[in-house]
């Protein structure tokens, strides 16, 4: 079971690839039809933590392809 990376809650939500065009589940990459990516949103409902993970491998792959290394 996951547990919460703040509080190390066990009661995590997580809706996938969720809402819209916009908003904070979306990552930028460019412009045009698929210039966002949907993230998925986990929520721990002890303490409130939120984090967002991209669950698509196209996603993914497009942002290998277009995003260079730290």
């Amino acid at each position: 079971m996951a547990k919460c990376a703040k509080c190390s809650g066990d009661d995590l939500r997580t809706k996938r690839e969720n809402g819209g065009v916009y908003g904070m589940n979306k990552l930028p990459l460019g412009k045009g039809k698929k210039g966002t990516v949907a993230m998925d949103s986990t929520v721990c409902i002890s303490c409130g933590n939120v984090e967002f993970t991209i669950s698509s491998d196209d996603a993914l792959r497009r942002i290998a392809d277009t995003w260079e290394r730290p």
